[in-house]
Order: structure tokens, then sequence, then C-alpha cells
């Protein structure tokens, strides 16, 4: 039943958002998300400056003033009322990674590709038992500290493990290898992550994550680093019915099929099949379908789903930015649609400067980094959940097109590839 008793998370409109302040209630955000590195917190040497965690027979190390960090966001949203889930990393240099030597041998993959410009983050491994012990206690010391029923450093309700696994070169780099491999190793430390994280509360939830190429990787010819996401769920559901199953869901970042163009409406590449290359907002009842199969069902129920990351780049003033509000509404009206998806979030609040050049925030960004204009994306957010929300979906409807709109709006979702379609249809 877990340490900690308090109710399960009630969503009412599904609204996420990455912000910390009073927009989290001027929009109505009912849940948020952070980024938490091991590298950050965790330590290897002790010393007067750490938190000492006994987990399983062995004490761990954990920095304070990285932890500080962590409740002062987790605080500022629970002021808020929203509650929020981590998306666990391991990366070796970036996201305040510490970069101490000594711990960096045992959590950081043993493939990891040090030499690869693009490798941010790094797989956890699971095959140490050493190493295994290390991600364990990181699980252990968030669940413990962040889903507790006081709440007194905020609140998670659970954990996406790794980001964008089916791109593992650059988010979750272990080497190069067949999917099959990479999943099996991938799988354990979900299913790691979900059993140290129940001991704690019975309702945690833990996410695969998974970017929107679906049927080819986003480097088509780098099949042992790059792999589509269909494949990567496909073997996590084998994997994981090996080791019993378990309430496992599905963290998916469903952008347009260029980042640059906010359109997805007008995306050319998804279709609404199951052998679709990619799966942006467009075609996301393919998700839903996929997953709706007898052999990806949990105790007869459709898993969970986030739209953990995902946005529309405001390339440009005026017109684009009214692409990337009607692209918000059309998202949303077609995620109201889907009842196993749990929340959808814009990325991101602010414009990134380091962002590849994108400007996906729903704010423009100062040159002090404070909160800057509000793009037309921001009234559209509020609206959402409200008794405006209908005024918008009209707007939306015109500006797009209606008969687009409705179209999208309810597709017809074909339950085969579209190769074994067309050879029914015509007799090939």
């Amino acid at each position: 039943m877990g340490k900690y008793k308090h109710e399960k998370e009630k969503l009412v409109t599904g609204k996420a958002l990455g912000c910390c302040n009073e927009d989290c209630e001027i929009l109505g955000i009912e849940h948020s998300h952070i980024n938490i590195n091991l590298p950050a917190l965790m330590m290897e040497k002790k010393d007067e400056d750490c938190f000492v965690f006994p987990y399983k027979g062995k004490d761990y190390y954990f920095c304070k003033e990285a932890v500080k960090k962590v409740d002062d966001q987790l605080l500022t949203y629970w002021k808020y009322g929203i509650a929020c889930t981590a998306v666990l990393l391991n990366a070796p240099k970036l996201f305040d990674s510490r970069q101490e030597k000594a711990l960096l041998k045992k959590v950081i993959h043993p493939d990891f590709e040090w030499d690869v410009q693009d490798a941010f983050i790094s797989a956890f491994p699971m095959k140490s038992t050493e190493s295994k012990g290390y991600f364990e206690a990181f699980i252990a010391f968030l669940s413990n500290r962040y889903m507790s029923d006081k709440a007194e450093y905020g609140r998670l309700t659970g954990f996406i493990i790794s980001n964008e696994v089916n791109s593992q070169c650059v988010w979750g780099n272990a080497g190069s290898k067949p999917v099959e491999v990479y999943t099996k190793e991938y799988t354990e430390a979900v299913k790691a992550a979900f059993d140290v994280a129940r001991e704690y509360w019975e309702y945690a939830q833990i996410y695969i994550s998974l970017d929107h190429h679906w049927t080819e990787g986003f480097r088509p010819f780098d099949t042992n680093r790059c792999y589509g996401g269909k494949y990567v769920l496909d073997f996590v559901n084998k994997y994981a019915k090996e080791m019993g199953d378990f309430e496992w869901g599905v963290a998916y970042h469903p952008y347009p099929e260029a980042l640059n163009y906010p359109d997805f409406y007008n995306d050319r590449i998804p279709t609404f099949y199951f052998d679709t290359r990619i799966i942006t907002f467009k075609n996301i009842e393919v998700l839903d379908a996929y997953l709706g199969q007898e052999e990806f069902l949990y105790k007869g129920k459709k898993r969970n789903i986030v739209f953990s990351e995902q946005g529309f780049n405001a390339r440009s003033k005026g017109f684009v930015e009214k692409q990337c509000a009607a692209s918000y509404v059309l998202a949303y009206q077609k995620m109201k649609k889907l009842s196993e998806v749990q929340w959808m979030t814009h990325h991101a609040y602010l414009d990134n400067p380091h962002e590849f050049g994108l400007h996906l925030g729903i704010r423009e960004v100062k040159a002090d980094g404070s909160p800057g204009r509000k793009r037309p994306i921001y009234k559209v957010i509020r609206a959402m959940g409200t008794d405006e929300e209908q005024k918008y979906v009209e707007w939306a409807r015109k500006f797009i097109g209606k008969q687009l709109f409705d179209e999208l709006l309810s597709p017809e979702i074909h339950c085969e590839n579209e190769g074994d379609a067309k050879a029914t249809d015509f007799g090939d």
C-alpha cells in the first residue's frame, strides 16, 4: 500500500505548463513537470553539505544545495496547489551536474559515448548491482521526500524515466545497440523505478519517454542509436510482461513534423495508419489506438498517457503567432477526446535562447531572463477549461478551416499498416 496515504491527484482540465509564478494561477494550470538530474543531486564523497540517505543497507549522499533548488521549485508550484512529474535525467555535464568523477564512474552507462558532441544524457545503467543501487536510491530519496502526505517540500506524483529514449543517441545514450538490446535494459530501469516509487505511494506514476518519430528514427540510417517509438513500445511491453507486468505509461512528445513550423494541421508526413512514420498532434489518435490493442492493456485498461513536451514555434509575429494559438486550441480539443491522457503541457513557458533558435515560449523572454510579452497562445491557454473556451474553438475552427478542423478533431484511424490496407483494397 505504500508508506504515504494521500489520495490520487484529480485533474479536471488537464492543463500543464512549466511556469513557476503567478501565471500558474492566471492560466489555470493543474500540473507541471521538472527535470531532475542524478549527477546534480547525488554525491560519492560525504561532506558536511550533504544529506545522508540510508537505503537497502547502504548510505547514499545528496547535495543539500542541489536538493534545496528542487525544494524551492516544487514548493513554489505547491503554493498554487500544483504537483509535478519529474523527468529523471543522467547527464554527466549538463543540467547542473556536479561532474564528480568518482560518482560518474558509477552512474553513467559504461557504453556512453563521451566523444559524441550531442550525446547530452546517458542511459541509466542496470547491469551493475552498484549502478542500479544508485538509481534505486535516487528514486527512493525523491519518493520519500516529495511524495509525502504533508508535501512539506512540494509534491511529485510520478517519474518519466530518461528523455526521448527512441532517440537515445542524444537523450539517453548507451552507445550503438539494436533496439531490442537497448530497450531491455531501459525496461529494467522503468521497472526498478516503479517498484521503488510504489514502496512510498501506491499511486506513483511511471512513464517511458518517446519523441514523435514512430516507425522511423530521427536519424533513419543510424538504426542502432535512433529507433522508431513504435518498436520501443513493442519491446517495453514484451519485457515488462516477462518481468510480471506493471503499470507503466507513456510520456509522448507530439511536436509538429518540422519543429520550426507550428501548423501541425498542415503536416504532410503523418498518416492515420499504424505504420505512420511520425505521430504529431495531427494523428495523435494513432498512439491511443495502438495502445488500445489487447496486448498493451494492463488489467484490462489502457495505459496512461501524458503529453509531456511539445510546443508551437513562433518564428515570427503576427500570422505565425496566430497559427500557434490555433494549433493549441485544436490540440487541446483532440486531447480531451482521449480519456487516457492525464495532462498536456506546452513547451515552453518562456523562449530559451539556447534551444536551437526556436521561439517556443507562450511569452517572450526579456534580456534579464524574466517573462516578457504575452503571445496570443497565452490567452488561448487561459481560456481552455473555462466558459470562454468555446469562443476560441470557433475562432480556431474558422482560422484553420472548418472542414479541416472538424476532420482532424475526429479522424478515422486504421488499425493496420497502410501497405496491408492497400493490398486488401486493390488486390495487390
